[in-house]
C-alpha cells in the first residue's frame, strides 16, 4: 500500500509541470526533459515549468521576471541561500533526504549539481547536461540517463553537450 500511495504522489508531481504551465499559457512548440538518477550537473534555460529532486548537492533557480508565473519555490533545504532577489540556492549534505523544487510557468535558469538528480521540464528553451562520467570497470560510476520528448533515455553525456528544447518535428 505504501508503494501505491508513493507512486501515486510521483504521478501527480510529474504532471505538475504540464498542468501548470498548460494554466498560464503554454505553446505548441514546447519540448520535454526528463532525466533519471543524474550524477554531475543539469542547467536548464527555459520557459515554461519543471519539478525536480536532488539527493546530494545543490539546486540554483533563478527567475528573472517573477510576474510572468507561479514562481518557484524548495522543500527540504538543509540551506537556502537568497544570492539576489531573482536567485536562490537550496542546498542539501545528503543525510536529511532529498530536496524537491518546482518552478512553474514562467523563464527560469535552473541549475541542479550532485547526485540523485530527478527532473522534469516542459517549455521551451535549452538545456546543457553534464554527467560526471561512468566506467563500466569501476561499481558504482553510474551517471544516470536522460531523454528528450519522450525519446529514448540515453546515458548523460560525459562532456558537456547543450541540446534545445522545442517540440519534435514531423507531429
Amino acid at each position: 500500500m505504501r508503494r501505491l500511495i508513493s507512486l501515486t504522489v510521483l504521478a501527480i508531481a510529474l504532471a505538475v509541470p504540464a498542468v501548470g504551465y498548460a494554466v498560464v499559457g503554454g505553446g505548441s512548440d514546447d519540448g520535454t526533459l526528463s532525466v533519471k538518477a543524474g550524477v554531475g550537473r543539469v542547467f536548464t534555460n527555459i520557459t515554461g515549468s519543471a519539478v525536480g529532486r536532488l539527493g546530494k548537492g545543490y539546486i540554483k533557480v533563478t527567475d528573472p521576471n517573477p510576474n510572468d508565473g507561479l514562481g518557484f519555490d524548495f522543500s527540504g533545504c538543509d540551506a537556502t541561500i537568497d544570492k539576489s532577489t531573482s536567485t536562490t540556492i537550496c542546498q542539501s549534505d545528503g543525510k536529511d533526504g532529498v530536496v524537491r523544487f518546482k518552478a512553474i510557468g514562467g523563464k527560469y535558469l535552473i541549475t541542479l549539481k550532485g547526485s540523485g538528480i530527478f527532473l522534469s521540464a516542459v517549455g521551451n528553451g535549452y538545456a546543457t547536461l553534464n554527467g560526471a562520467g561512468e566506467d563500466p570497470n569501476i561499481p558504482g560510476t553510474y551517471d544516470g540517463t536522460y531523454s528528450i520528448n519522450d525519446g529514448p533515455y540515453k546515458s548523460l553525456p560525459d562532456l558537456g553537450r547543450t541540446i534545445q528544447l522545442v517540440a519534435p518535428t514531423g507531429g
